[in-house]
Parts: C-alpha cells; sequence; structure tokens
C-alpha cells in the first residue's frame, strides 16, 4: 500500500505463510522495490523501470540467534519455490537480494528453471567483503548476473563481495558505503537510506525491465551479454 507501487502490484505470494498476504515485516524488500520500480510521480523515490509491474514474493521468516537477537532469515526451499512461481506467473526479471555462503543444489536448479524460461535473475553478490560472491550469486558462472555494490565515486566498496578468480557474469552498480546509502521506499509510506548489494541489485533488475521494455525478443544471454559488455567495471578480482 506504499504510494510509491499503487496499481503495479501482481500475482503476490507469500511462501512462509502460504497466502497472498505479502506486507514487508522489516521494510528491506520495500527499499528494493522502489529502487527497481518506484513511481515517476515526483515524490519520494523514482525507480530505474518506473513503469514494471512489481510481483512481490515473500520467503523471509523470523527466528532469534544463539544470542537471542531477532534475525530475517530465508531457506532455499521457499527461494527456490518463489523463483519458480516467478518464472511460471510472468516474471521478466527476477530480483534476488538475498544470499548465503552454502551451496545449494535447489536454488541451482532454480536458476537453470528460470533462464530455460527466458527470465533473467539478479542477484546480490554480498556484503562479507569476500572475494568471491555468496550464492545464489556465484551461480552466475551458469545462470543470471552477480551485481557487487560500488560508491558515488563509482569504485566497489570494501563490504561488497568480489568477482573472484572465476569467469562468471559479474557487473557494479550503486549500493552506497555505510555511511551514505540508496534512499528508497520503507515502510508505513516512509523512506530510509542503507547500504548494501542488496540495494545494487535491483538497479540492475530495473535496467533489464528496461530491455525488455524496449525488445522483448531479446533473450537471456543476449541480456546479459549487453550487461557486462557494456558495464564500465567489468569485474573485479581478489
Amino acid at each position: 500500500d506504499h504510494s510509491e507501487f499503487l496499481g503495479i502490484i501482481v500475482n503476490p505470494w507469500d511462501f512462509v505463510d502460504n497466502n497472498s498476504d505479502v506486507d514487508d515485516d522489516n521494510g528491506h524488500g520495500t527499499h528494493v522495490a522502489g529502487t527497481a520500480a518506484g513511481a515517476n510521480n515526483n515524490i519520494g523515490v523514482t525507480g530505474v523501470a518506473y513503469d514494471a509491474n512489481i510481483m512481490p514474493l515473500d520467503v523471509f521468516h523470523t527466528y532469534y540467534d544463539s544470542n537471542g537477537v531477532l534475525r530475517w532469515g530465508a531457506n532455499n526451499a521457499n527461494t527456490s519455490a518463489a523463483i519458480r512461481y516467478a518464472t511460471d506467473n510472468g516474471a521478466d526479471v527476477i530480483n534476488l537480494s538475498l544470499g548465503s555462503y552454502s551451496p545449494s543444489s535447489l536454488l541451482f536448479s532454480a536458476l537453470q528453471y528460470a533462464e530455460q524460461n527466458n527470465v533473467v535473475c539478479v542477484m546480490a553478490a554480498g556484503n562479507g567483503g569476500t572475494a568471491n560472491p555468496g550464492y545464489p550469486a556465484r551461480y552466475a558462472t551458469d545462470y543470471g548476473v552477480a551485481v557487487g555494490a560500488d560508491s558515488i565515486y563509482k569504485t566497489i566498496t570494501d563490504y561488497s563481495d568480489k568477482a573472484g578468480n572465476t569467469t562468471l557474469n559479474y557487473v557494479t552498480a550503486p549500493g552506497g558505503t555505510f555511511t551514505t546509502g540508496i534512499f528508497s521506499a520503507w515502510n508505513h509510506g516512509a523512506y530510509s537510506t542503507i547500504p548494501g548489494t542488496s540495494m545494487a541489485s535491483p538497479h540492475v533488475a530495473g535496467v533489464v525491465a528496461l530491455l525488455r521494455s524496449y525488445d522483448s525478443t531479446l533473450t537471456v544471454d543476449e541480456i546479459k551479454n549487453l550487461l557486462t559488455s557494456t558495464a564500465s567495471n567489468q569485474s573485479f578480482t581478489a
């Protein structure tokens, strides 16, 4: 119900509670959606592809860690199911602003399914400052595009996971530093400024939406090639 998304929400689904109530519980998804497709209405934020529709799919659940701190997490089964759902329900591009450092055959298979059905998956590289992306972004060796975070100076941020030494589809986009961040929509009609590769990824997903709106016949491989061959920062290695 945020003013940035009025009239553009399609086929929502909550894979944790198994219903269509996808109200954002912590603001992260709203922020990501604002960057990708916030309204062009001179209020708040204007998304990269502001005429696109948003299919909000909730895969996150709350839990308490060993220290009793409330955390948010998503399991691979729900995330994989969401990728397949989006593919089957008309998505042109899937943004995955999430990840871990453990491989998953479920995620790999879901990314393969999406790409075989001409859906582009755009994945946040991760915020661990490591030499390689987390998962599912590391699967950009085969499927999808990994996105690292750069600063206002167009240099990769310290926290952003890098591309590693294995060839994969990897670009950077605005993610902000911990002192600057990216401005976008937030819960309850508000706005917030936060950093991360989660914020970088929807910039690229928005570009993919624009490419698809310009030429609906573009294949996944053609779009991936357009992204990686025209980016000014094409790769970063450890």
